[in-house]
Formats: C-alpha cells, structure tokens, sequence
C-alpha cells in the first residue's frame, strides 16, 4: 500500500509484525494457519505463515497481510485436490 484507502496519507510504515503477548510475558507472532489434514485428530500438517501489517501513520488504519502466501496458496490446492 503506497496511500491509505482510509484517509489518503503517505505516511505508511510497512512490514509491522502483529505479535500476541501472553500471560507468562512470553511474546508470539500472529501466524495464519491451513491444516492439510483437518480432520485429523493430530498430526493435521499445519501450514504456519506470520502475518505482517502496514499501518498508516496518520489514521492508524491497518491492512494485515500473509508473509508467505505462496506456501498457503500450495496447500490449500494440495487440500483441494485431495478434496475432489
């Protein structure tokens, strides 16, 4: 994003990781996950991808984003595939 849908502004700070504080103050990244094998019990193969924002300096408006789409866009058509 180069312009803030929101108010129009420049001032975009970019690659902002979201991260997830818990109660013992350990500190995790916010991460999207497909599961290749969702009806598994365990061992569901999880594909992990952090997302990242881009936040306007101005308005605050935030657009999250993928890291790594390509790896979920894999799995979810080996899922797909395996679906039909």
């Amino acid at each position: 994003m180069n312009e803030c849908p929101e108010c129009g502004s420049a001032k975009i700070v970019k690659n902002a990781a979201l991260r997830e504080y818990a109660e013992n103050y350990a500190e995790f990244n916010l991460r999207v996950v497909l599961f290749q094998k969702p009806e598994n019990w365990i061992f569901k193969k999880g594909v992990y991808t952090d997302i990242r924002a881009e936040v306007c300096g101005d308005c605050g408006y935030l657009q999250p984003y993928s890291a790594e789409p390509a790896q979920l866009w894999e799995a979810y058509q080996t899922l797909q595939s395996e679906i039909e």
